[in-house]
């Protein structure tokens, strides 16, 4: 797993509370354009140009106007015919915004984006819609924000404003009702195949591991009972790091603003907390001495949220739990070397 980007400076006494009030780009509400019908003729499935490319046209029309300047580009991570732009969007007073056009989106991610839209958790929501020239693409034209992903040059300032946008996305995310209830994360499997992946020839320190393992496995079952007795009624984030937050403001000020919601999910705010810590097992200098599941549950406080009396114990578990199956994951979770700190943390707690 990459590291985010980290601050270099060390961080500094707490700045205050306070959060900056920026001017918002637009207070209109988001616009849900309506589908096109009848369906078009099938798009060409042979072209040099993705498949979201091709209904640029489609979506210019859809905005009648008010969607200019389109320009598609590629990140490392998109796949298939998934498509970020810059664009131009004009509001209905006539004044102009820089924009982000992301088609598709999960419908999940959509309905995210616009319900959290106008507490400025999110980028703003110019414009969205279900469909697309008669497909099935959920679509959206939000605001680009200026300054970010948040990294070096916020320096002291960068997990504050991490984790103040963190707190702010479960205040206002708690009021939306819960669907659904989490799933449930089999841990007993995860921890009988990550003992399968020891072995002196595929991880190092292996005797440890199978040390560390037994104990986890002891320890596992009241782990559990602790664990699925939490507060569930949490929108988390699934996906809380530096390189997923933006400002308003040049650096080093704020607040940020989060995004990609794709992986949002009913649980506890600490699953949040611990996997944005988790990140720097292998490099926690690159913190500078911040405790990101501290700082979270300061600001939820500010935020009028408790953060729950056993929360220090959830982070610990969750910590274990995470260390635990970090040989079943290697390539996913940053290789030797952060395994090897995962076993450092796990060591710690069993």
């Amino acid at each position: 797993m990459d590291q985010p980007d980290a601050p270099e400076h060390a961080l500094g006494p707490s700045p205050s509370h306070t959060r900056a009030q920026p001017t918002p780009p637009d207070n209109t509400a988001p616009v849900e354009v309506p589908p096109t019908s009848p369906s078009p003729e099938p798009l060409p499935t042979e072209s040099a140009q993705p498949f979201g490319a091709a209904l640029a046209p489609v979506l210019l029309d859809l905005c009648s106007g008010q969607l200019t300047d389109l320009n598609w580009f590629r990140t490392d991570w998109q796949r298939g015919g998934a498509l970020t732009g810059y664009a131009t969007w004009t509001d209905e007073q006539g004044l102009e915004h820089p924009a982000v056009v992301k088609l598709p989106v999960p419908p999940s991610e959509r309905r995210w984006l616009v319900q959290l839209s106008s507490d400025d958790v999110t980028p703003r929501i110019y414009a969205h819609g279900s469909a697309l020239g008669g497909y099935d693409l959920a679509w959206v034209v939000m605001e680009r924000l200026p300054h970010g992903p948040i990294g070096r040059q916020w320096g002291a300032s960068a997990f504050e404003l991490l984790a103040d946008a963190a707190a702010n996305f479960y205040a206002c995310a708690r009021l939306i009702p819960m669907g659904d209830p989490p799933s449930v994360r089999d841990w007993r499997a995860q921890l009988k195949r990550a003992k399968k992946h020891i072995g002196r020839d595929t991880i190092a320190n292996s005797q440890r591991w199978r040390q560390a393992l037994k104990a986890a496995g002891k320890k596992l079952p009241g782990w559990l009972d602790t664990w699925r007795a939490r507060d569930t009624g949490y929108w988390c984030h699934g996906d809380v790091h530096l390189g997923n937050a933006m400002t308003r403001q040049a650096a080093p000020d704020g607040p940020a603003v989060l995004f990609d919601l794709a992986c949002v999910h009913p649980g506890h705010w600490v699953e949040d907390a611990v996997y944005l810590e988790h990140l720097y097992w292998a490099n926690p200098g690159a913190l500078n001495g911040a405790d990101p599941v501290k700082l979270i549950a300061r600001y939820l406080r500010d935020y009028g949220l408790s953060p729950g009396d056993n929360w220090p114990d959830l982070a610990n578990i969750y910590r274990a739990l995470l260390a635990m199956i970090a040989p079943a994951h290697l390539n996913a979770a940053g290789g030797s070397t952060h395994a090897a700190a995962a076993l450092g943390v796990l060591e710690g707690l069993v």
